[in-house]
């Protein structure tokens, strides 16, 4: 065995590693884009509109990988998890983003005191 084996294994490892990250970014992303433009568009819906075209919108984005994977892949289903979970988190904190825009302090500010 050389020497440098353990070297070669390391170096293997991190390549793994960085492209399982890689990956993640690749269907992570356009659940995060896809998920915050409709929060952007949909200003207008009710909340309860909004949050059902959300989860419809989540399960079509991840619809979309069944188009571009090879159904018989291992790593398909894991990829149409990602994607519907991050346009669904996407969603929800965007959503409640605005909402707490448009929410009136309950408690006003209190007045500052000129001593």
């Amino acid at each position: 065995m050389r020497s440098g084996g353990r070297y070669d294994m390391i170096i293997a490892l991190l390549v793994f590693l960085f492209l399982l990250f890689l990956g993640l970014i690749v269907a992570v992303a356009p659940g995060l884009i896809v998920g915050y433009a409709f929060v952007a568009v949909s200003g207008k819906l009710s909340l309860t509109a909004r949050v059902s075209l959300l989860v419809a919108l989540a399960m079509g984005t991840a619809a979309l990988w069944l188009g571009l994977g090879e159904p018989a892949s291992v790593l398909l289903p894991l990829a149409m998890l990602v994607s519907f979970l991050a346009t669904l988190a996407s969603g929800a904190t965007f959503l409640g983003l605005e909402a707490r825009k448009r929410r009136a302090p309950r408690y006003p500010a209190p007045a500052w005191q000129s001593w």
